[in-house]
């Protein structure tokens, strides 16, 4: 009898051991999104490249998410005073990150000034810019190297509310340099200008700065730092698979696909 309790009393254990733990309830967050093709926007497959993999990672981690558009100057602020949870296609910064919890970078975009052919501003130090009036996107961070040559006088920034707007204006000549992505820059020319005025812009080779983009989370937000963690435990999970070099072709494929020709 002895020995038969104590074999009940090792299973009861080892039951107790080898209970299944309860998973982690899925968690439902809105984030801020912006048009900014081919990695975001509400008319792209999937919302865009940067989105879907954003959306998929924190699938990955648990999290469903939902996506609210802002116009682009709004975008993250909407993140920063908690109208929503989060947002996504950000690099940090010390100003940002007193409002924000960032997760690891997700993708990073590499920063080119486009230019008109007919007036090229060839460079290899920020000195040979000194003068040249370049456009800047209201809510956009160019890096510390940029900011710095703006606040010493070197480069004369001149605002627009949206990349489109600012492209236009340098195909006016009214710029002289329009610091973008280099695939956004290209999207935006291929899908909103003439060929003959396309044929006018070109992308500099040199790239001055290479822009990570993170999630962020608002800092006062009650599950940020679990929110941050489950989205870069699912950024792994997708990456280890192998899924996200495939969801990032297939997607950039698709959203640099020609538009059906109205009727």
């Amino acid at each position: 009898m002895r020995y038969h309790g104590f074999v009940l009393g090792i299973l009861s254990w080892a039951a107790l051991w080898t209970a299944p733990v309860e998973a982690a309830p899925r968690l439902k967050i809105t984030l801020s999104n912006q048009e900014w093709p081919p990695y975001m926007g509400q008319e792209l497959p999937y919302d865009g490249i940067l989105s879907r993999l954003v959306k998929e990672a924190f699938a990955r981690g648990g999290v469903d998410v939902s996506f609210r558009y802002y116009p682009n100057n709004r975008t993250l602020q909407s993140a920063r005073n908690g109208q929503v949870d989060g947002s996504f296609g950000w690099a940090p910064t010390v100003e940002r990150k007193r409002d924000l919890l960032y997760t690891q970078p997700v993708l990073s975009a590499r920063m080119v000034f486009f230019q008109r052919k007919d007036h090229r501003l060839n460079w290899s130090q920020w000195s040979e810019l000194k003068g040249a009036h370049v456009g800047v996107t209201v809510g956009n961070f160019y890096s510390d190297d940029f900011d710095g040559q703006v606040k010493n006088g070197s480069l004369v920034v001149d605002s627009a509310p949206d990349d489109l707007i600012n492209l236009r204006k340098l195909l006016a000549g009214r710029i002289d340099l329009f610091p973008i992505d280099l695939e956004v820059g290209k999207y935006l020319i291929a899908h909103h200008f003439a060929q003959g005025q396309a044929n006018l812009l070109e992308a500099q080779t040199k790239s001055f700065w290479s822009a990570p983009l993170h999630v962020v989370i608002w800092r006062k937000h009650a599950r940020g730092p679990e929110l941050v963690e489950r989205f870069n435990r699912g950024l792994k999970a997708l990456q280890d698979s192998g899924d996200f070099d495939r969801l990032l072709q297939e997607t950039r494929e698709a959203c640099l696909q020609p538009r059906s020709a109205t009727p």
